[in-house]
């Protein structure tokens, strides 16, 4: 079977399903957005996330210093989505021959600026020279005195996200549209000026800022939305083994993103929907929890549905970012 076929989350599966015996300390290995390991009382995350140049950025209208931080948050999301509180990053470069010096202190100010901000250390890591673009790997340990997984949803909790979505996928589409001027402006200066309507947007995509639960108490699963807000939450049906009803009128969208999907003759709902790398936290909880979050929808006992503004209801499938997809 061709991977374009497998896609990348039946990659995950038929991996997880070979590697099944594991060690007692590890409570969750692949699966979740970060494992799970117990050492005596302590309970540890460590995640790891790669980027690649061509895949997950264009070195044409981000700064290192902007893919720096991105770099950093995507793994803190990730630490974030169990609950838990960041503490060592390890990162391992591949650089290819047209990186310079300069460009990799510009690339550690980002994630340094984050890290100190995060209350997170730079402990390790190795470097590599690399013949085809830019490639980051980045590993992230944390702890957590109650972990989150994406396995706890139960029929009759309501479903919620902490921020807007599709914000970055229209800043992705608008840093594509303005792809000349923006690599005009980063060669002369390397400070990024856009107009005021979509600079929200663009940093969005560009620099995403991660947040962490206030109160957990009463949350029963989380994600990050990282792929989009369908794939994510079928990723909580899977592991929960339920479903899900969720309505349109009820997810988030910014003015910044309604402004520019009509300006773009694009549908704002449908790129909070399937687009990704918002690093919003969607979860559940029973639904009178006392939150600034969003409620979506709520869990039910099977099925996955989208019940529109008129009430109209459809099933709805994992669609999002799915790396190795025919698209």
């Amino acid at each position: 079977m061709r991977l374009s076929e497998l896609g990348e989350f039946g990659l995950i599966k038929r991996i997880r399903a070979k590697c099944k015996n594991v060690s007692p300390e590890i409570i969750e290995g692949i699966g979740d957005d970060a494992a799970i390991i117990k050492t005596g009382a302590k309970k540890i995350l460590v995640t790891t996330d790669m980027m690649i140049e061509g895949t997950h950025f264009d070195l044409s209208f981000t700064t290192f210093s902007q893919l720096g931080h991105k770099f950093l948050a995507v793994n803190i999301s990730d630490i974030f989505a169990m609950g838990g509180s960041p503490e060592y990053f390890f990162i391992s470069l591949g650089i290819p021959q047209k990186c310079k010096t300069e460009d990799i202190d510009e690339l550690y100010s980002g994630i340094l600026k984050l890290a100190k901000k995060s209350g997170v250390t730079i402990a390790g890591g190795d470097t590599c020279s690399s013949k085809d673009g830019l490639v980051l790997s980045g590993t992230l340990i944390g702890t957590a005195d109650r972990i989150i997984t994406r396995s706890g949803a139960k029929a009759g909790d309501g479903i919620f996200i902490t921020d807007t979505v599709g914000d970055s996928a229209m800043g992705l589409i608008l840093l594509k549209s303005q792809k000349s001027e923006v690599r005009s402006q980063k060669l002369k200066n390397k400070k990024l000026k856009f107009g005021t309507q979509n600079s929200k947007l663009i940093k969005k995509h560009l620099m995403p800022e991660p947040f962490p639960m206030k109160n957990m108490s009463k949350v029963t699963s989380m994600i990050d939305i990282s792929d989009g807000l369908l794939i994510d939450l079928s990723h909580i049906c899977d592991e929960s083994k339920v479903g899900a009803l969720i309505y349109t009128d009820k997810i988030p969208v910014s003015k910044e993103l309604a402004e520019a999907a009509g300006t773009l003759r694009l549908n704002p709902v449908s790129l909070a929907l399937k687009g990704g790398e918002d690093y919003a936290l969607l979860f559940t909880a029973p639904q009178d929890i006392k939150t600034d979050a969003f409620k979506i929808g709520e869990i039910v006992k099977r099925g996955r549905f989208i019940v529109d503004e008129k009430g109209r209801k459809r099933r709805f499938q994992a669609e999002g970012y799915e790396h190795f997809k025919r698209k």
